[in-house]
């Protein structure tokens, strides 16, 4: 029935022409964007699949509100233990913890069938070349001024490179000394350590909250974490190699609409994640239109 309905609406869309001449397409006008001047900029890419956003925000949601309740204690209550509700945000930081170490895992077994897409990205993460280096060391410059060009960057920034890393080796400590300061009551050693980790976070959150929720040129790259896809042209910008390398054959196809097919298409040997719809431009006859539209039309 739907397949019907939308053939139906395909074929509605055909202008009549004299008999014997060929049946073109009828013009489609550019989608406007509410409240914009313009049409919309582009289309979207897939930039994050869902298993790579899910295991993110179940690291990244633990994570930062263990943060605050650690510093809520160390800033608050360390001074004075005596103070009210000491209890209640000890007991939530040990709570985000606990998740810290569950819903990672859980996410991991859920979207095993992807591991070669996750060990993919911890490759990228490790692999550092010497635009990586100078990428490092224009940062600040290039925030400065637009003269600054920064070189092409991969999957991830140096930046993204640096958090990933350091969030590799000290996650496991997180958790043993967490652990160790949990059970027993002469853990100040793992205290000490504790401590000195959240101490060395700090800066890399900072940067990249500020990165993800503040600054203008970058901070549309959240949506990549929300809802996986990110602006055509800023993800060309920022990332132009891993662009180059998973997205710019898609520019000779005049994309309308940008899916997601699958999770896995950024590591390489894995079908694209995306493809676009594409509807025959005005003038057109059908049968030498996208042979592929019909068949998208009717899904």
């Amino acid at each position: 029935m739907l397949t019907s309905l939308c053939l139906t609406a395909t074929q509605s869309q055909v202008v009549r022409t004299p008999e014997g001449s060929q049946p073109t397409a009828a013009p489609v006008a550019p989608t406007v964007v509410k409240g914009a001047s313009r049409p919309s900029a582009g289309p979207k890419i897939l930039r994050f699949a869902k298993s790579e956003r899910m295991l993110h925000w179940c690291i990244a949601g633990p994570f930062l509100f263990s943060f605050a309740t650690a510093l809520v204690l160390v800033a608050i209550y360390n001074p004075d233990p005596s103070r009210p509700l000491r209890n209640v945000f000890s007991l939530l930081h040990r709570v985000s913890g606990v998740a810290l170490i569950v819903l990672p895992m859980l996410a991991a077994l859920k979207s095993r069938r992807d591991a070669r897409l996750h060990f993919y990205n911890i490759r990228q993460a490790w692999l550092w070349m010497f635009d990586d280096f100078k990428w490092l060391a224009l940062m600040l410059l290039a925030a400065m001024s637009d003269k600054i060009k920064l070189p092409e960057q991969g999957k991830f920034n140096a930046a993204e490179k640096l958090n990933f890393m350091v969030l590799m080796v000290t996650y496991p400590l997180y958790v043993l000394t967490g652990i160790l300061m949990w059970v027993t009551h002469l853990a100040i050693l793992s205290w000490i350590l504790h401590f000195l980790m959240a101490v060395l976070a700090l800066p890399l959150i900072s940067g990249h909250l500020y990165m993800a929720l503040i600054n203008p040129g970058s901070r549309h790259g959240l949506q990549g974490m929300i809802t996986g896809f990110v602006d055509r042209q800023w993800g060309k910008h920022h990332y132009r190699r891993w662009y180059r390398e998973h997205h710019e054959a898609e520019e000779d196809q005049s994309p309308v609409e940008t899916r997601e097919e699958s999770s896995s298409s950024a590591a390489p040997g894995y079908e694209s994640q995306s493809f676009s719809e594409r509807q025959p431009q005005p003038g057109t006859p059908l049968e030498t239109a996208d042979p592929r539209w019909p068949s998208m039309v009717s899904e």
